[in-house]
């Protein structure tokens, strides 16, 4: 197996263009672990606890920000119906923090007593210009993923992982709490942003006038499913996580929260972002090859491979001494943390092969039938804390159920994506 990626990777093409993302994504978050022994010992679990709701909340609002347009700008023909599209998604975007600034400055704290959340009541007002920084990282990622700028994306990773590291650092020896770990939230996503859209500034005016130039009610209606049908199912996903931070902290208490944010810090959304790498590259080579009437399959299963090929090996690893690793890594006090990531590690794995296949009905205007399961995903994720909160369990039996339901949910998933594909295909071939 490894014999043939080397081989794929000399070949160049897809297999180096994941290698340049996956290798930018995987030195981008060595930083992060690198430096989270010293972070456990200059923050609490508590700190991490008001972390992970802060971007629990941001991850679940900026997804709306651009109303998806964003997703849709890999897929034009013409560059100029991309421009269009990236004005759109700078102007949602730019809408957005200025609709949440003032009622977040002003009411943050009834906000925050009325979603159970005291502990973010001083916070709430960085949470537009988090969510505005992240979005506009978004946006270019995905135009940089449209020019075949991976390098760009990778460096932006970089640039992010250092920015964050730096700001935890000085704020943690400056005793900051967690307003240092939000800060460096945000300051972590706004190097990436700068560093992806470097080469663009002088384009700007550009992007404008073609913008006013007309189109623009064109484009909304070509890529209205990505508003109408998108923008709720991302919504959706990213609130089930949101909805499950916010229970957790109903069930739980905001030690074993901090417990958890560790676990998301060094085990999932690294691999998060190294199945985004793979998705990037994929997203824009299944559009051709879409467009072209090419099969889809292979290149979802060269994704695959590649990916199993990376996270085999971490994730039993993990699976099998996380108590012990945790506690040495970070010290005893997080043996619980490695519990957790043990019992999750089976999920996060599914995850982190399902990541591709989510660009499958995107390319194939499926999203109506991808909405559905990410509304499944729902009662999945929530059904588990429900029952478990019923039967009046520890929180502990809530990752023990999440485990086996979400690992269920995306390797269905998988199959649907799939059979999608061999459906286009037969569709082809009799038409």
């Amino acid at each position: 197996m490894l014999a043939k990626l080397k081989a794929r990777l000399a070949q160049g093409g897809f297999a180096r263009n994941v290698a340049t993302l996956a290798g930018g994504a995987a030195v981008a978050q060595f930083l992060p672990v690198l430096f989270t022994p010293l972070l456990t010992r200059l923050y609490s679990p508590a700190d991490f606890g008001v972390l992970t709701q802060f971007v629990a909340w941001l991850s679940n609002l900026v997804v709306i920000a651009t109303w998806r347009y964003d997703m849709a700008v890999v897929l034009p023909e013409e560059d100029s119906d991309a421009m269009r599209l990236m004005v759109l998604a700078l102007l949602f975007n730019t809408l957005l923090l200025a609709g949440l600034s003032v009622p977040l400055l002003l009411a943050g704290p009834w906000i925050a007593a009325q979603l159970h959340a005291p502990a973010m009541a001083p916070w709430l007002p960085l949470l537009p210009l988090g969510i505005w920084v992240a979005a506009n990282n978004q946006i270019w990622t995905n135009w940089n993923n449209r020019q075949r700028r991976y390098s760009a994306n990778a460096q932006g990773r970089m640039g992010q992982s250092a920015a964050m590291v730096t700001v935890q650092l000085a704020a943690g020896f400056g005793k900051l709490g967690a307003l240092g770990l939000l800060l460096a939230q945000i300051s972590g996503q706004t190097a990436s942003w700068l560093v992806q859209a470097r080469q663009d500034w002088r384009a700007l005016p550009q992007w404008l006038r073609t913008a006013r130039s007309g189109g623009m009610g064109r484009i909304l209606r070509r890529y209205r499913e990505f508003p109408l049908v998108n923008t709720p199912h991302a919504f959706v996903v990213a609130l089930q996580d949101s909805l499950m931070v916010q229970l957790l902290g109903i069930l739980a208490t905001a030690e074993l929260m901090g417990h958890y944010g560790l676990v998301v810090r060094v085990l999932k959304l690294p691999a998060a972002l190294l199945g985004q790498a793979v998705s990037q590259v994929l997203y824009r080579d299944l559009a051709e090859a879409h467009a072209k009437g090419h099969s889809l399959r292979p290149l979802l299963k060269k994704a695959l491979l590649v990916l199993s090929a990376l996270a085999i090996a971490p994730f039993l690893i993990i699976m099998a001494w996380g108590g012990p690793l945790f506690a040495f890594a970070f010290g005893e006090q997080w043996r619980d943390a490695g519990l957790i990531a043990a019992t999750l590690t089976p999920s996060f794995f599914c995850m982190f092969l399902a990541a591709p296949c989510f660009m499958v009905p995107m390319v194939l205007s499926r999203q109506r039938q991808s909405l559905l399961f990410a509304l499944l995903g729902v009662v999945v994720n929530l059904g588990s804390l429900g029952v478990v909160y019923w039967a009046g369990e520890d929180a502990h039996q809530v990752f023990r159920l999440l485990s086996v339901a979400v690992s269920i949910y995306y390797i269905v998933y998988m199959v649907w994506v799939f059979r999608l594909c061999r459906q286009l295909e037969q569709e082809h071939a009799h038409g």
